[in-house]
């Protein structure tokens, strides 16, 4: 804390400082006037405009100030305003900043700083582990889409988005199951998966394949017991279910179109680069902070790969073919 200059109250003498001007709004000062070691001021009111301003409650810190992270305040009560903890509320003295790939930032006291991390966004918790395990943070439990008829308007909804800005079928019969993180792993078995990272959705793809050979030594190949599934985790934060859901759609559109790509990078790096622009398309930008910075040579690296294409050609047509 810091106190101020000692003031000195002065009566100005006719005749000796006639043409004393105010610090502050340059006007003559006549009658009593303020003298400090940096000037003269002609009121209280120019004096204190000279003092910090508290940054909670504006008022000049005429008295004492504090200071926090290069903020000024006239007290710890209006310190504390701003600097609480976002979980327990608690004022702060000493601050803990926590981020996210998202570009959320939030203020924690020590103990609060230490609790499990989000399931989704990786911040601190504010309540224990649900039944299957899950932390959700207050914020990201505001968005969550629990109803499963919402999670099926979302998903066709995604499907006519993606079908609009690059043509992809929007007829074919997709199935779609909302299950929990366990369930959702058992089915991913062991496809990979990015280390520390949580899994939202899975797309499974199967068919039989038969041949049919005519006379003229000519094959074809015909698809039958064709079973499209995406499997989303139950109640995933609104913005990402959107994401997720247009990673999962473009799985099902490569295996229809091009096959089984044999480069799991450059699958899923396009996946994650069409989600992008999905994301883009709907102003949720912050959700592709966190491919950008994904260090991950499959889902990173691909995506990085992918976007580099795209940026260069700006079409949907020409990057797929670095995909073939």
């Amino acid at each position: 804390m810091k106190k101020f200059l000692f003031v000195i109250f002065v009566a100005v003498i006719p005749g000796l400082l006639s043409a004393l001007e105010c610090e502050v709004c340059r006007k003559n000062i006549h009658g009593k006037y303020i003298k400090t070691a940096n000037g003269a001021y002609c009121s209280q009111e120019c004096y204190h405009s000279t003092f910090p301003k508290c940054e909670f409650c504006k008022k000049p810190c005429t008295k004492r100030n504090v200071q926090m992270m290069g903020k000024t305040f006239c007290s710890k009560s209006c310190m504390h305003k701003i600097f609480h903890c976002s979980l327990c509320l608690a004022g702060l003295d000493n601050v803990i900043t926590l981020s996210n790939f998202f570009g959320d930032s939030a203020f924690f006291c020590q103990k609060c700083s230490r609790r499990p991390g989000c399931y989704y966004c990786a911040m601190p918790g504010d309540r224990p582990a649900g039944k299957d395990g899950r932390v959700i943070c207050k914020k990201c439990r505001s968005t969550l889409v629990t109803s499963p008829k919402e999670v099926h308007s979302i998903f066709r909804q995604v499907r006519r988005d993606l079908a609009g800005m690059f043509k992809y079928d929007a007829k074919h019969k997709i199935e779609l199951k909302i299950v929990s993180p366990d369930e959702l792993n058992k089915q991913a078995g062991s496809i990979y998966m990015p280390e520390n990272s949580k899994r939202m959705a899975l797309m499974r793809y199967s068919n039989k394949i038969t041949e049919k050979r005519y006379s003229n030594g000519k094959v074809k190949r015909i698809v039958t017991d064709e079973k499209c599934q995406i499997f989303v985790l139950s109640n995933v934060p609104k913005d990402m279910l959107y994401d997720a859901l247009a990673h999962e759609l473009t799985h099902d559109y490569l295996r229809h179109n091009i096959g089984k790509v044999n480069d799991l990078a450059l699958e899923e790096g396009f996946c994650e680069l069409i989600a992008s622009l999905y994301n883009q398309k709907r102003g949720k930008d912050y959700l592709n902070r966190q491919k950008e910075a994904q260090k991950d040579p499959v889902y990173g690296g691909g995506f990085r790969k992918m976007r580099a294409i795209y940026r260069k050609n700006r079409s949907f047509s020409e990057t797929l073919k670095s995909v073939r």
